[in-house]
């Protein structure tokens, strides 16, 4: 397999720098001339050198004393650093042959035939290279996922940060017991959503799905044109923002859409930092939005704090089943003519797909205790990654079981509903409005998106080729 291709970034600042400025990134000018260290040969590690420039929507922070900028320029280079170090690490045991190592690497193969090596070595199988245990069977991973040994932080508490992923989500970074806290306020009707149940949100999804679809040509992109702007206002007016909020709530949400893909997939280094960015800028303004529920702290700061882990989770998620619907359906003979003669039939797609090729295909947990899993005994803080899309389709699982698709625990526990609805809205839609909707072009995945498969685009267009007149 060939190597990942490299990124046209700057390195880090220079670390040894004793100037007076402020710490952090050198002059462009000083970078232009380091060209990319390409690998030593075709197996080697992806470089990925970070980015030097904060985005103009980074939070503004108090000025360090000037003794300490160089060592904050430091722990930031250490930071990009381990960043790299995981990423090569990924790489090189996907190297390897491990079918897990090859999964994370998010190459352009079918991810299926990796999912499918995991679920041949039994129930567990562990990543040595890694140093994960990975199953793709329906039974183990359901025990994952609800079993109060299995959390989404390690038993010590590491914080976001001090870990091999220091730039993953910290909004997405939850345990379960917060979790189970936060959860009830996004209930239908509850403090945050003003709908009383999934119906009327799926009619107002449907309205703004319409507006959407007005507004794109004969000839537009069905992931960025439509499935990553629909979330946005359907959340805004749930969440009861004002006008000027709105906007910027939903300019700003889609730039959250690595955050999932960097909860076990190292981003670049500019991708990463653009997206705590977003991540700070949503939570912010959901915070002074919604401080009236119960001023800074206690339950209103719950509810700010639920709101941005339900924005940021189902925001991305939704935009990927819709299209992940949309292509199943188009790919199966006369599946999408049936779906169009009766758009009744856009809830059960969606659950298909939740079943089969789920939105997310990996969930990682940790234990916090010695615990037993298929007969293996793991230690306090082992790493279980369940393949989520593996383990819908495993030939074992009981006859119409329900479809794993979201996990119930961590930040789907809040967002599930909420995705599920918005989805079903948009292809219901779509449905009615666009019956003779087709490809147009061919569909790009998104480099480095293991959990999701995100489509970085997928053409299509309002209606069937005709010939022209001779």
């Amino acid at each position: 397999m060939t190597a990942e291709p490299l990124s046209a970034e700057p390195l880090p600042a220079d670390r040894t720098r004793t100037d007076p400025s402020p710490a952090g990134p050198a002059p462009a000018k000083r970078l232009t001339a380091v060209p990319p260290v390409e690998p030593a040969s075709p197996g080697s590690p992806p470089s990925e050198p970070p980015a030097t420039e904060p985005t103009a929507a980074e939070p503004v922070v108090t000025e360090p004393a000037p003794a300490a900028r160089p060592r904050a320029g430091l722990a930031e280079a250490l930071v990009a650093r381990r960043n790299q170090l995981t990423r090569a690490a990924q790489w090189f045991a996907g190297t390897e042959g491990d079918p897990y190592g090859l999964l994370l690497r998010a190459g352009a193969d079918d991810p299926a035939r990796h999912e499918e090596r995991v679920r041949e070595r039994g129930p567990l199988y562990r990543s040595a290279p890694l140093d994960t245990w990975v199953t793709a069977h329906r039974a183990v991973a359901e025990q994952v996922l609800t079993d109060p040994a299995f959390d989404g932080t390690g038993p010590d508490g590491t914080p976001v940060g001090l870990d091999g992923l220091p730039l993953r989500s910290e909004l997405l970074s939850l345990d379960r017991a917060t979790a189970a806290r936060l959860a009830p306020l996004t209930a239908f009707g509850g403090p945050l959503l003003w709908a009383r149940e999934e119906n009327c949100v799926a009619q107002r999804a449907a309205t703004y799905a319409r507006r959407l679809l007005e507004g794109c040509g004969e000839h537009f992109d069905l992931a960025e044109d439509f499935a990553r702007r629909l979330p946005g206002p359907v959340l805004a007016e749930q969440f009861s923002l004002p006008d000027a909020a709105h906007e910027e709530f939903a300019r700003v949400l889609p730039d959250c859409r690595h955050a999932l893909d960097g909860l076990v997939c190292p981003q670049p280094y500019a991708t990463a930092r653009a997206t705590r960015t977003a991540e700070a800028t949503v939570a912010a303004l959901l915070a002074r939005h919604l401080s009236e529920a119960g001023g800074a702290g206690g339950a209103g700061a719950d509810t700010a704090r639920a709101a941005a882990v339900l924005a940021v989770s189902a925001a991305e998620t939704t935009a990927v089943l819709i299209v992940d619907t949309v292509r199943r359906l188009r790919a199966r003979t006369g599946a999408w003519e049936r779906l169009t003669a009766d758009p009744g039939l856009a809830a059960e797609a969606v659950r298909e797909t939740l079943r089969t090729a789920p939105p997310v295909r990996l969930e990682t947990r940790t234990t916090r205790t010695e615990t037993t899993l298929a007969g293996t005994e793991l230690p306090a803080g082992a790493r279980v990654a369940v393949l989520m899309a593996a383990a819908g389709r495993d030939p074992g699982a009981p006859a119409g079981a329900a479809p794993l698709g979201l996990a119930p625990d961590l930040h789907f526990a809040l967002s599930a509903p909420l995705i599920t609805s918005i989805a079903g809205a948009a292809l219901r839609t779509l449905a009615e409005t666009l019956p003779h909707l087709r490809e147009a072009g061919e569909p790009v995945i998104r480099p480095r998106s293991p959990v999701l498969l995100a489509p970085a685009r997928f053409p299509v267009a309002k209606r069937e080729s005709t010939p022209c007149a001779s």
